[in-house]
């Protein structure tokens, strides 16, 4: 199989250190990881546990001129076409009265007129929490534009779904990726969307009202640099919300090397949540908040049943190991990330520069 070979050994970075601290005092968290996710990385694979910050990293990594064999058969490679504010009809009955509901609440906040939306449906939205918060969460917390010409920066953007839909809630949206085929395909259905890399955006300081990084930091090799040039890139009193897989989730103590969230080596540094919001404050920013959690465990308690046994977690029908009993466990996981937001399996902030 394709990672029993080795990663070229002149292709790889020895670090010694962590990333995000520079502390040189470490356990081995997992060991002899490999790709279950994509399966077109060679090689394995160890994360280290820094005794400092408590981040976990992958030492040795790939060096950043050469990771990008990892990433060929990575998502944004894909053209499945994402959730949409509006779905082209017609819609049933049941998707017609949730989608109303959801139309109208954001019509009602951020002042646009999406289709679909039910009169006065935003008066019952109070109703439906979960659902308000899975909304919530699929609009990355933004606030409202009020008629302002509020810039959003996604960095790591894609194919650019998420500037669609930031657009049609008031922002002026633009895109960073570093996938030529996704910034192509996103540029031909007419999005702003640059080719460019973290650390090293190019975009001018203090430009930038509302930047979301969504599942993005994980990548990069220099986590705090990144999260350096987003804090510059903000103006006074901006915005940067964040989510990636949660290092104390659940799943990761249910699953251990066969957890999604992993994904050696693509996935180079994750943290737990008072760690990254350590670091965020250490960086300048205030107001760091961690957010309630939304159900997730679905996907990554499925995906990673499916790298459990050895199958392709994205193979056609149901997850290879999945059963009604591993169902349960996701949905009490979640359950338990209800109460708590720090075992979730992906974690979700939000950090404000000062004013």
């Amino acid at each position: 199989m394709i990672f029993d070979e080795p990663w070229p050994e002149n292709e790889l970075e020895t670090l010694g250190a962590c990333p995000v601290c520079g502390s040189t005092e470490r356990a081995v968290l997992l060991d002899g990881l490999h790709d279950m996710a994509f399966r077109v990385a060679p090689g394995r694979w160890t994360l280290w546990r820094c005794g400092g910050c408590t981040a976990a990293y992958l030492d040795p990594r790939p060096a950043a001129a050469f990771i990008v064999k990892a990433y060929e058969r990575y998502y944004t490679h894909g053209g499945a076409e994402s959730f949409r504010l509006d779905p082209p009809g017609p819609l049933d009955l049941r998707t017609r009265f949730i989608t109303g509901i959801r139309n109208a609440w954001l019509n009602h906040r951020y002042g646009v007129k999406l289709p679909w939306a039910l009169p006065l449906g935003w008066l019952l939205a109070g109703f439906f929490p979960d659902r308000q918060r899975r909304v919530e969460q699929l609009i990355r917390h933004l606030p409202p534009a009020k008629g302002q010409r509020r810039v959003l920066l996604d960095a790591g953007c894609g194919s650019g779904d998420f500037l669609r839909m930031a657009g049609q809630l008031g922002y002026q949206a633009m895109g960073l990726d570093f996938d030529h085929e996704a910034v192509a395909r996103g540029k031909a259905a007419g999005l702003d969307i640059r080719q460019g890399s973290l650390p090293g955006t190019g975009l001018a300081p203090e430009s930038i009202d509302y930047i979301t990084i969504s599942h993005v930091l994980e990548h990069v090799h220099d986590p705090v640099g990144t999260l350096e040039e987003l804090f510059g890139l903000l103006k006074p009193g901006g915005c940067l919300w964040i989510t990636q897989p949660n290092l104390s989730a659940l799943g990761l103590k249910e699953f251990g090397p066969a957890w999604r969230g992993l994904e050696p080596p693509r996935h180079l540094t994750l943290f737990e949540p008072a760690g990254l919001m350590t670091l965020l404050d250490q960086l300048g920013f205030e107001r760091v908040e961690l957010h309630d959690a939304v159900p997730q465990a679905g996907f990554y308690y499925s995906q990673s049943r499916a790298q459990q046994v050895g199958a392709d977690p994205y193979g056609p029908g149901e997850p290879a190991g999945w059963s009604p009993d591993w169902e349960a466990k996701a949905a009490a996981a979640d359950a338990a990330a209800a109460q708590d937001s720090r075992l979730s399996e992906a974690l979700t902030i939000t950090a404000w520069k000062p004013v």
